[in-house]
């Protein structure tokens, strides 16, 4: 029972249209996009990785920032992701990972493709027969890579399958060898791996220099790559993480992660609901919280639906700003388990007397910081994906697409 005194009532403000956004701060891309690239060696370009609309911030206005300065190719997964892309003025060179099989001079990326600006990547000999049509078809020489995998066996040739490619240039008639690359397993956390599968794929290129192009692109290194060890930057890196200012997972010290990547995103959304509970009420479905105090309680309106991650339940801090900018922020916990579209936040630190009758006006409104741009904040997306038992890739990359993307320049 309420204790004498206590206002139950909640107070309650009418929704806007912009439950939440997520802030992309392309000045901090820029930032990391240079101290990335100084890492690099003389004539290593920079194919940046841009694919799940790269990683969530938005492919296509990455990508134009990136292209002022200076990456010389984009990596995508799908021909769709390459479509958007190209749909948006971007003219520069294209790399599809996945394996792309026809091209019609119907679709989107055909003018890309004529203008031998869309490499594909190669991972069996069918699949080369069926681009080497196409570019037959188009009258050009379509640029392709070989896969060559060592190790991370989800697809690609074998050693013996890029070997009989590199040897059959009748197969690959009207293909151009633009590059040659493997991918990194394990560059994160295994460096024995992570030198192994470079020894191997370095292996295969010294033994077959003869038939391999002197301008073809020999890369391997993603953002992890990059950073372990000059050695492996080839002609070409593919960063994409760490364009992002964020890492894979927690840097081992050999790895030697540069201490000032920025983060560029921030998901903030707002208060739309206070109220006081009384001490004993449950929180949430299944009553996973129940409150040990009287407290002052906000709704903030995202949940799992919006790629807020079920896992953070009870875990999870968010961090609110009265719309008062003189008053203090908090960082305060999240109660309960989270709903598809709503959660519940303790905002009792943001209010002297939890039991006073004071109206809570002053708290509605208020910015709720779900992701921190902070790499020091406690809802850091690293330590949030720490909590929820995962990476950072899957954080940013399940933010509902619907959320507004606003970017800072």
């Amino acid at each position: 029972m309420a204790k004498p005194g206590l206002a139950l009532g909640p107070v309650r403000k009418p929704a806007s249209d912009e439950p939440s956004r997520v802030e992309v701060d392309l000045t901090r891309i820029d930032h990391n996009y240079r101290v990335l690239s100084e890492r690099l060696g003389p004539g290593v370009g920079v194919c940046a990785t841009v694919k799940k609309d790269a990683y969530g911030a938005g492919a296509v206005q990455v990508a134009l920032r990136l292209s002022k300065l200076g990456a010389s190719m984009f990596c995508v997964f799908t021909p769709a992701e390459a479509e958007r892309l190209v749909s948006r003025s971007v003219t520069a060179p294209i790399l599809i990972l996945m394996p792309v099989r026809g091209l019609d001079r119907t679709d989107t990326l055909y003018r890309h493709a004529v203008a031998e600006r869309l490499h594909l990547t190669i991972h069996d000999a069918e699949q080369l027969a069926a681009v080497n049509t196409i570019g037959q078809r188009f009258g050009i020489k379509l640029p392709i890579h070989l896969y060559l995998d060592t190790g991370m066996s989800r697809a690609g040739l074998t050693a013996e399958q890029c070997a009989g490619i590199l040897k059959d240039e009748a197969s690959r008639r009207y293909l151009r060898l633009a590059g040659l690359y493997t991918h990194f397993s394990s560059a994160d956390c295994d460096p024995d791996t992570t030198a192994d599968q470079h020894d191997r794929f370095m292996g295969f290129v010294e033994e077959h220099r003869d038939t391999i192009p002197d301008d073809c692109l020999i890369h391997a290194c993603n953002t992890s790559g990059l950073l372990r060890d000059a050695a492996y930057h080839g002609s070409m890196v593919r960063p994409g993480l760490g364009l992002l200012g964020y890492a894979p997972g927690v840097w081992p010290a050999e790895l030697s992660a540069p201490d000032d990547l920025k983060p560029a995103l921030r998901w903030v959304s707002r208060l739309i609901h206070v109220q006081r509970l009384p001490k004993g009420s449950p929180v949430g479905y299944g009553g996973t919280h129940v409150l040990k105090k009287d407290a002052v309680v906000g709704v903030v309106p995202v949940g799992y639906g919006d790629g807020y991650p079920l896992a953070l339940s009870n875990q999870a801090t968010v961090r609110v700003q009265p719309r008062d900018v003189t008053r203090p922020t908090a960082d305060c916990p999240v109660l309960g388990r989270i709903s598809m579209d709503q959660i519940v936040v303790d905002l009792t630190a943001l209010v002297e007397d939890a039991e006073s009758g004071a109206p809570l006006t002053a708290l509605m409104d208020a910015e709720a910081e779900l992701y921190s741009d902070d790499p020091d904040a406690p809802h850091a997306l690293q330590k949030l994906a720490d909590f929820a038992g995962t990476h950072v890739y899957e954080l940013l990359t399940r933010l509902n697409p619907a959320i507004p993307r606003r970017y800072l320049s």
